[in-house]
């Protein structure tokens, strides 16, 4: 709809207002959009605002007679800052709905609208003004050249702001994500040329400058650059030589004794203080320095935060070397000495190698009498003395009150270099005191170990081995003196004192239905509980029965609760739940399995369809005609089968396919790791879609939480277990738990 096509009736021709000059040519360009069915409103705009400045920028205008023109070059230019934008146009909503689709569709927030008609009847509502972000509103009647000028520089003023708060919002976004990544840095010279790369970018530069790092303003020509950028590379590792760079030196001395940035003639400073005194001097060349580019607030946290970091990496180092050193005597402690011992055998460096652990006899008692002052002395005495004759290849650590330990060469580290250090008085409080010592040697090569920690305690048991006759001893590590006998022994004892009164008890853990929560099912497990109290998991027991042969009587024990309790609970009501019990490969081989299982299952009651038996892979893939022939008896009798822990041994899927198995259970390690980005390609995922293929159920177990419950359904598993639904519970505890829910 064409508006006053005899030039709007004069007030667009501006005659009053004459205060105009040139617009100087260096000026920013704000790029403004007229959008009017009347070539007489753009050719008059444009001549208004000819070569008068807004906000020291000049209007590059652009032109759209409608609604879809405009949306054409909105999609194609999106630097607009104005949009003027008549109200009626092809329609009498055009405009408006051209307002909808530049806020909503194009998601131009920061751009500002001026609406303006000729037929003030079309006016819009003022909450479409509100709705849509309307920066103003003019009759063209009201479209004097004075009021054009107003409704431009607000408008303009308002986006610079918007933009400005967004390009500073951005820039901190990448301040933080910055910092974060390079104080991990551990070089200090690539922390400082990543912080001097974002500086660049801050000031919106290239990578030419450089950074080092001083504690006082006369030290700065004196220093090594750190890094070194651009026209400055190959200065790395000089000192800033006041000659070559006296402008760059002025200008970091400015910053250095002020705040913020230094503006030189041809570059920018910035010195980044941490409060232990340091100081990282930033420097950039620029073309043309523009102190208006940058916000000064960005640069205060530009500077704040990566002070910061200095500060948290100053931290993290001496954290870092708290870590693996003993603050006393500085020596690497147990934990660097383990992992020493553990590089050593990844790098096959064991054989030749000896570790002597010395243990201080009475220290415990020297600290009661003479004090803790005169312990810590001798401590560094003995320090001092064992540093003073380790050559450069043996490792000397204090890895715990009263025992140090030296690693090195076999021919070196022996009763005839150790026993010596200590055959001499140590001087302490100015009185000569004897120290008598401990020692238990260790050949490595003579360690079987699958870590350094393992080594360590090997070493330790040779240490106990002399310490258990008396004090002043030196004992050399049998491979026949390991803690895993000593622990075998134990629980051994322990478990057939347990089978013969209470100590042993089964638990169960209810295995539910992923779409309705409904319970299907229960796994029966194993627990030990000593006289003392303590509960023993059964990680620890299970092998030992295993290797002892008790497996047998505790996989019956298990069986025989389970069965029972199925019973149970079919009695009472809780038709269709079965029982999962796990068998033992030990057990699952033995010859009088299968007709114990069918005496245990025939004296509780229960229906041998309701009872699942889970069975590792290797049992599954073990090709035995006896395996073979006990599978088809289980199914026979209409026992399910499942497999465990499925997807951490090596399956032959050809065999799988043939097994009479009902069930593949999913490791609770593959749940563990589960996330939405890589559901489909996890090992859950691909076992889920194994099980689809094969037609059998799978069951997902540790599941603990709502996100891997609902990720687990979404790939196609129906059923699960683990804390989000309950804990292994007695039965007491268990019957409250189906009361609950009931």
């Amino acid at each position: 709809m064409q508006e006053n096509q005899t030039g709007l009736e004069g007030p667009l021709l501006f005659a009053e207002d004459d205060t105009a000059g040139e617009v100087p040519k260096r000026l920013k360009s704000w790029r403004c959009l007229i959008v009017d069915d009347d070539e007489g409103v753009h050719q008059s705009l444009a001549f208004a605002m000819n070569n008068l400045p807004v906000l020291e920028g000049r209007i590059e205008w652009l032109h759209a007679y409608t609604a879809r023109e405009a949306r054409e070059i909105l999609e194609r230019e999106r630097d607009v800052a104005v949009i003027m934008l008549d109200v009626v146009m092809e329609h009498e909503q055009a405009g408006l709905e051209l307002v909808r689709v530049i806020r909503n569709e194009l998601g131009l927030n920061d751009t500002r609208i001026i609406l303006h008609t000729g037929q003030p009847g079309f006016a819009p509502e003022i909450t479409a003004i509100r709705e849509y972000d309307i920066n103003d509103y003019r009759t063209k009647a009201q479209l004097t050249r004075g009021h054009v000028y107003t409704c431009l520089s607000s408008a303009i003023r308002t986006y610079r702001q918007i933009r400005a708060i967004a390009q500073g919002r951005e820039q901190l976004r990448r301040i933080i994500e910055a910092g974060d990544e390079l104080m991990m840095q551990v070089d200090e010279a690539a922390f400082a040329r990543g912080v001097l790369a974002h500086f660049a970018q801050l000031l919106d530069t290239g990578l030419s400058g450089f950074a080092l790092t001083a504690t006082r303003p006369d030290s700065l020509g004196l220093l090594p650059l750190l890094v070194a950028e651009g026209q400055h590379a190959g200065r790395a590792g000089r000192s800033l030589n006041a000659s070559e760079a006296a402008e760059a030196l002025a200008c970091c001395l400015q910053s250095l004794s002020g705040h913020g940035v230094a503006w030189g003639a041809r570059g920018a400073a910035l010195c980044i203080r941490s409060h232990p005194g340091a100081v990282l001097c930033l420097y950039l060349d620029l073309q043309v320095p523009d102190p208006e580019s940058v916000d000064p607030g960005v640069i205060d946290v530009f500077a704040g935060h990566f002070a910061s970091c200095l500060d948290n990496r100053s931290l993290l180092h001496q954290l870092q070397h708290d870590a693996y050193h003993d603050r006393l005597s500085g020596l690497p402690n147990r934990r660097a000495l383990g992992e020493e011992l553990g590089r050593c055998l990844v790098a096959g460096q064991t054989s030749g190698l000896s570790l002597a652990l010395i243990d201080i006899d009475a220290f415990g008692e020297i600290n009661e009498t003479l004090g803790h002052a005169f312990g810590d002395e001798l401590l560094r005495g003995i320090t001092a003395r064992l540093r003073a004759s380790a050559t450069p290849e043996v490792m000397v650590a204090r890895i715990s009150a009263d025992i140090f330990a030296v690693l090195g060469a076999e021919r070196r580290i022996t009763p005839e270099f150790v026993l010596p250090l200590f055959a001499e008085p140590f001087t302490v409080g100015g009185e000569e005191s004897m120290v008598s010592v401990t020692v238990g040697f260790t050949r490595l090569g003579d360690v079987e170990a699958q870590g350094g920690g393992e080594m360590l305690e090997a070493a330790f048991q040779a240490l106990r081995y002399a310490k258990t006759y008396q004090r002043g001893q030196l004992a050399w590590y049998d491979p026949a003196l390991t803690s895993q006998t000593h622990e075998r022994v134990r629980l051994l004892n322990g478990l057939r004192h347990a089978l013969q009164g209470d100590g042993l008890y089964v638990v169960f853990q209810p295995q539910v239905s992923l779409e309705d929560q409904r319970l299907i099912g229960l796994e029966a497990l194993m627990r030990w509980r000593t006289e003392d109290g303590s509960v023993i998991p059964p990680d620890r027991f299970i092998p030992v029965a295993e290797q002892s042969g008790l497996i047998r009587e505790l996989g019956f024990f298990v069986l025989r609760e389970a069965c029972s309790l199925l019973a149970r609970l079919h009695a009472e009501g809780h038709a269709g739940v079965r029982m999962a019990v796990n068998v033992s490969a030990v057990q699952f081989r033995n010859p009088s399995f299968l007709s114990e299982l069918r005496q245990i299952v025939g004296a509780s009651g229960m229906d041998a369809h309701y009872l699942e038996l889970e069975i590792t892979e290797s049992i599954a893939m073990e090709d035995s005609a006896y395996v073979r022939e006990a599978l088809e008896a289980l199914r026979t009798m209409g026992v399910q089968l499942a497999v465990d822990d499925f997807g951490t041994g090596y399956s032959c899927l050809a065999q799988l396919k043939q097994l009479a198995f009902n069930r593949l259970k999913i490791d609770k390690a593959f749940v563990h790791d589960l996330s939405e980005e890589e559901a489909d390609a996890s090992i859950a995922g691909v076992v889920i879609q194994l099980g689809q293929r094969l037609g059998k159920e799978v069951i997902a177990e540790g599941v603990e939480t709502e996100a891997q419950a609902q990720i687990l359904g979404r790939l196609g598993c129906r059923e699960a277990q683990g804390y989000l639904y309950g804990r292994p519970m007695p039965v007491a505890e268990l019957y409250r738990w189906l009361k609950s829910r009931a």
